[in-house]
């Protein structure tokens, strides 16, 4: 499986490129939350719900009590299994490790343990997938997310003196997506779980991305629009 992530401040419209870009592709083209709902160990009631909470006309409400409330509860309670279980030993200390890892960097970030706790459930969820669609998916297949691995350094950075050190660990630690598309503006003022200041968004992006330009991987700029993005990727994975 081809993994392509969205990079970018919140707001910059990677939610809006990635559902136009998406509709390019002649087959089902999954993304993190589809995949975890195939290997997480949710009830079929509990897929229907998240199903359902991602319906376009429930993102535009922004604070349904009783979704949140109901999110809130069950969220922490979410557990992969069948990756677990199908595994070897080896590989579950590996994921185990990363993890962990990231854990401690979340530990250390800014922000409140409430949120702590709900980015510590992001990044259980993105390591297992990632791993699993990599190697458990067929080829022929693409996952694309307008958040993800890459997108959690905002979190792992922000205000913190060692920027850079943060992200060249955390980039050698994980499984880079093979393409990132990246954008470089906010054009709306979105209400997000977490609210950066803009100075250091700003610098972490940067940091980010000069990073990322050392990688083995293609680092598409969205300013060329979703018809070019496409027919770039389309030549990469010769499609």
């Amino acid at each position: 499986m081809i993994i392509i992530e969205f990079f970018g401040p919140s707001g910059s419209g990677k939610s809006y490129f990635k559902k136009r870009l998406v509709k390019n592709f002649e087959f089902k083209i999954l993304d993190y939350k589809s995949v975890y709902n195939i290997i997480s160990d949710r009830s079929f009631v509990s897929k229907i719900f998240y199903s359902f909470i991602k319906l376009p006309y429930l993102q535009k409400i922004k604070d349904n009590f009783v979704i949140n409330k109901i999110k809130k509860i069950s969220y922490g309670l979410i557990k992969v299994k069948r990756i677990e279980n199908n595994r070897s030993i080896k590989i579950k200390s590996k994921l185990n490790k990363k993890i962990e890892l990231i854990k401690k960097l979340i530990q250390k970030s800014e922000f409140r343990n409430s949120k702590k706790k709900i980015f510590e459930n992001w990044a259980c969820e993105e390591i297992y997938v990632n791993h699993y669609a990599k190697n458990k998916i067929k080829k022929q297949k693409i996952l694309i997310d307008s958040e993800g691995l890459i997108q959690r350094l905002f979190i792992y950075c922000y205000k913190k003196s060692n920027k850079r050190k943060i992200i060249k660990t955390y980039l050698d630690l994980i499984e880079i997506p093979k393409i990132i598309i990246f954008f470089d503006k906010k054009r709306v003022s979105k209400k997000n779980i977490i609210k950066l200041e803009e100075n250091e968004e700003k610098n972490i992006y940067k940091l980010t991305l000069l990073e990322l330009k050392k990688r083995n991987i293609l680092v598409i700029n969205s300013k060329i629009g979703i018809n070019k993005s496409y027919l770039i990727i389309k030549k990469k994975l010769k499609l």
